[in-house]
């Protein structure tokens, strides 16, 4: 486990016995929130004197059915702390679990802190009442001003008036002699209560989030309840009590941590990080152990040549090219090529199954696919696997780690895993299509062996092979290219108009459906289940005649250039029925996530301008700084934090959203890195960039806040509704990531935005796009910001 304290790490009982004195233990619940890891990182950060560290233990609010079930493990806590999240207090344990039950007799003694749905739920348990707001608050900062005729420690060190992140729908009103007001702020609604305590108990809470990347003095709060928390354990004598039950029970105490801590599954995929072995190939061009070659050429620094390459290659290709340089993106390409020898992973959610076969092998037919994954059929060409997505990480991270090797790690990608990856295989989505009516991939990894990786910053481009048999073909065209004195040899004359006898039935989601999602999106948003909700839609493209997916990407690449475009076709099974092959052609501006062997990173983008003969960066910046776009970016930035915190220590927002500029819009982006990945957790557990990489999916950009709930009610509730026509509701590619895991453990994913994909050789073609809905949100100006992200692709099809 990632968070709590695994006393499992310690193997010596009597160290155990020495330490456990000087832990101070948290017990914390989650209500399935996606800022709890920020806020158990703010505990965990913070000091206690009289003890060397502070553990966090989480469970979810529904681990126990009641707190008669929790009370034997409240003597080795001292403290609780109710976490944020969806859900109302006064519609009871349907929809807060065990908080229902949690501001009892029986825990009158325990120290209690309430954070949002938290303090909601104290207030309303001493019969104050939890209304909806009538002007609503997510991730808007406010004043908090502290009452003025007491003072109290649980504000002590703050000044009079200080600024907080406000999440929040509801909020507690008409509070009796037993709810102590500690600070208010005023707005639309009037003078709303933002923290309060409960009369005779050491029971605190606060209405804003102390937590968010914008609060103020969030820390010194924190601290202040844990100093409160220790003096009233003193004074009450629980921490005596814990001290002597642990000292006499030490076997029990370590089932009863054990269990709970392990009731949040956090274990790493395995041990994948090269924790610097084999660092003497750095410099080596050539390993002949290894069989890595690698050559390196000088081409020209204009992106184009990418796509000059690969234009003039026939080989099976998959291409992630930047057809724009920026700083920290767009700054490489790839070129990576499929063989013989390359194995390729597929994941089935629908029937919880993975193959397992080599590119194109010639024993392997549509038909043998088929009957070994419906009639279980052993064939010697494919394996089958059954397991769930979850497991499917398992199956990549085992192949990966014996290839992992840090060789040329200053080279983003030297060969290793490609592909997709769909909206479905991230936490809390499942595709519900019926198989039998229609079987779709929700992922495609393909292992490379040879690939080019141009560096458009200097002009230095390499071909690189895993096993020193670069296809001698495409390194003649290498030379050629590198050779030639030709200045206009990046010149590409393609097309930028699809070919005009061609005809295309195009089915976008209805006006009328679109406003009602919108409609239901604010009646979840005002009731409290939601902060933030990716609300997306649909577009089919039928065209009168196939036309080749490399030509609609040639047109496509050209009319909105993108620092990370994709061009993937799994033409893997040789077979005359094409019509399953998976083919995506991205211009995304969206990194997902980067990593290394020792950080990782994620730039998320939300907030949408359209460029213009009258729009300039500086009126753009303007638009995207105000309150509705800076919250929606501000709620993303937080959810992101959190990702990254559920599995690391060391978080940092690296920028502060920034306006960016693209081919067709303004953007507004914040970057988010974490470092110290081979750093062992709490727990003992080493994680990787995978393990990141896995716990973050589905992006948060595409989802909402908080991530759970949020996505569970878009697919089952609002997004099958708007787009039947497509996929029955389920995203599919759209909304997933395409990118790498090279075997230096590098790894770079984009979002699959600003794209299209067809599951049957483009015969037909779907485009999806969406904007993040906000109780500041309007319907039309939804709709416009929708319309104009589907522009960008639907453009080629005009």
């Amino acid at each position: 486990m990632a968070i709590g304290w695994q006393i499992l790490c310690y193997s010596d009982y009597n160290l155990f016995q020495m330490t456990v004195s000087r832990v101070f233990h948290v017990l914390f619940v989650d209500s399935y929130d996606s800022f709890t890891y920020n806020v158990v990182r703010l505990i965990e950060q913070q000091k206690v004197d009289g003890y060397d560290e502070i553990k966090v233990v989480i469970i979810h609010n529904d681990k126990f059915g009641d707190v008669s079930e929790l009370l034997k493990y409240v003597v080795l806590f001292d403290c609780i702390v109710v976490g944020p999240g969806p859900g109302n207090p006064i519609n009871g344990a349907k929809d807060v679990g065990i908080i229902d039950s949690l501001f009892c007799d029986e825990l009158r003694e325990v120290p209690i802190f309430g954070i949002c749905l938290g303090f909601q739920s104290m207030c309303y348990s001493h019969s104050a009442l939890v209304n909806e707001l009538q002007t609503i608050k997510h991730g808007q900062v406010y004043d908090i001003h502290l009452k003025q005729d007491f003072s109290d420690d649980l504000f002590m060190g703050h000044p009079a008036t200080f600024k907080s992140t406000r999440y929040h729908s509801l909020h507690v009103s008409k509070i009796n002699d037993k709810v102590i007001p500690l600070a208010s702020t005023t707005d639309e609604n009037g003078e709303i209560l933002m923290s309060a305590k409960i009369e005779g108990r050491p029971w605190y809470g606060v209405q804003y989030h102390p937590e968010s990347c914008c609060s103020e003095f969030g820390d010194l709060l924190i601290r202040n309840f844990i100093k409160i928390a220790n003096k009233s354990n003193i004074n009450k004598k629980r921490q005596q009590t814990k001290t002597k039950f642990m000292k006499e029970n030490e076997e029990l105490y370590l089932s009863y941590i054990t269990a709970l801590d392990k009731s949040i599954d956090r274990s790493p995929i395995s041990n994948i990080n090269c924790n610097g072995n084999n660092t003497e190939h750095q410099e080596s061009d050539c390993d002949e152990s290894s069989g890595l070659k690698l050559q390196e050429f000088s081409v020209p620094k204009d992106p184009k040549i990418t796509l000059k390459l690969s234009d003039l290659i026939e080989d099976a290709k998959f291409i992630m090219a930047s057809s724009t340089i920026n700083a920290n993106r767009g700054e490489w390409s790839i070129i990576a090529f499929p063989n013989e020898n390359s194995t390729v992973f597929t994941h089935y959610d629908q029937l919880h199954k993975t193959t397992v076969h080599k590119w194109r092998d010639p024993s392997l037919t549509t038909n043998v696919l088929n009957k070994a994954l419906h009639n279980d059929i052993k064939n010697s060409s494919i394996e089958v696997i059954k397991e769930d997505k979850s497991h499917f990480w398992n199956t990549i991270g085992d192949f990966m780690k014996p290839k992992i090797d840090n060789i040329h790690s200053d080279i983003p990608f030297i060969g290793g895993l490609v592909g997709i990856l769909g909206y479905e295989m991230g936490y809390f989505v499942y595709n519900k299509i019926n198989p039998q009516e229609r079987l779709i991939p929700d992922a495609k990894l393909v292992f490379i062996e040879n690939s080019i990786v141009i560096d458009h910053r200097t002009g230095s481009l390499y071909a690189i092979s895993l096993n020193n048999k670069f296809p001698k073909n495409i390194l003649a065209i290498i030379e050629d290219i590198s050779n030639s004195k030709d200045d206009s040899i990046c010149d590409i004359r393609w097309n930028k108009e699809l070919p005009k006898d061609v005809k295309f039935d195009i089915t976008i989601p209805k006006k009328s459906d679109y406003a009602d999602a919108f409609a239901k999106c604010q009646q979840y948003m005002h009731k409290g289940d939601s902060y933030e909700m990716c609300l997306t839609t649909q577009t089919k493209i039928v065209p009168s005649k196939r036309i080749d997916p490399w030509r609609i990407f040639q047109t496509l690449v050209q009319r909105n250039p993108a620092p990370f475009s994709s061009y993937f076709k799994f033409d893997d099974i040789i077979d005359d029925n094409q019509d399953n092959v998976l083919c995506l052609l991205s211009t995304s501006p969206e990194r997902f996530i980067k990593w290394d062997n020792e950080t990782c990173e994620l730039r998320p983008i939300k907030g949408t301008v359209k460029k213009g003969s009258d729009m300039t960066l500086d009126k753009a910046t303007e638009i995207l700084k105000t309150p509705k776009e800076f919250g929606e970016n501000m709620m993303i930035l937080d959810l992101i934090r959190n990702d990254l915190y559920e599995l690391l220590h060391d978080v940092r927002v690296e920028e502060f959203m920034s306006v960016e500029e693209y081919e067709t819009v303004y953007q507004l982006v914040s970057v988010v890195k974490g470092y110290g990945i081979t750093k062992p957790s709490p727990s003992g557990a080493i994680y990787s960039g995978l393990d990141v990489f896995k716990h973050s999916l589905p992006a948060g950009s595409m989802t909402g806040a908080p991530k759970k709930i949020t996505v569970e009610m878009l697919q089952n509730e609002i997004e099958q509704d708007l787009n039947p026509h497509v996929n029955g509701g389920v995203r599919g590619v759209y909304s997933g990531v395409t990118g790498y895991w090279s075997v230096n453990n590098n790894g770079d994913w984009s979002v699959n935005i600003r794209c299209m994909y067809s599951y049957n050789n483009g015969n037909s073609w779907q485009i999806g796009a969406g904007g993040a809905i906000t109780v500041l949100s309007s319907l039309e100006g939804e709709l416009d910001e929708m319309y104009i992200k589907l522009h960008s692709a639907l453009q080629v099809f005009d």
